[in-house]
């Protein structure tokens, strides 16, 4: 429990600054269904680029904590539903691989990022689904798929 309440705080004072800026709009706040299942925020520096974490619970158990470098492309017709990539990492328990090495333990790992962005202009708010291909580092070696949709909204 312990660990869960220092995770929550160190997450907090990061994203605290990008929260008090006069840049309203910028910083979104919200949810994360799915691998992780918890909060999710997202940060758009630009029109094309914005980092995004998320902290959450994972379908075994666990808690984990990630983010990610994103990049975002008017690959679809629509400009409201631009196609998004990027990178992250993240750590806690991933429960990649089987819970036979993985659950219950500290894991790190790294993966890609890949979804759609539905970001109205009339509303503060986004909707996106992700998938994210990721490989897992420690406690060994492992590869797995998370799959997430995440609602945020923009004050």
């Amino acid at each position: 429990m312990k660990q869960v309440i220092v995770v929550l705080l160190a997450l907090a004072f990061a994203i605290s600054p990008a929260l008090s800026s006069s840049d309203r709009g910028k910083v979104g706040i919200g949810i994360v269904l799915g691998a992780p299942s918890g909060f999710s925020v997202k940060y758009w520096e630009s029109q094309r680029v914005a980092y995004q974490g998320s902290i959450g619970g994972m379908f075994h158990g666990g808690l984990m904590i990630g983010g990610d470098y994103l990049v975002h492309e008017n690959a679809l017709r629509y400009q409201q539903v631009p196609f998004y990539y990027g990178a992250g990492i993240f750590l806690g328990d991933a429960g990649l691989g089987g819970p036979d090495y993985s659950h219950g333990k500290l894991a790190l790992g790294i993966r890609a990022a890949f979804g759609l962005n539905y970001v109205p202009r009339e509303y503060p708010f986004d909707v996106a689904i992700e998938l994210g291909p990721s490989l897992l580092l420690t406690p060994t070696v492992g590869m797995g798929v998370l799959l997430s949709v995440a609602f945020r909204f923009y004050p």
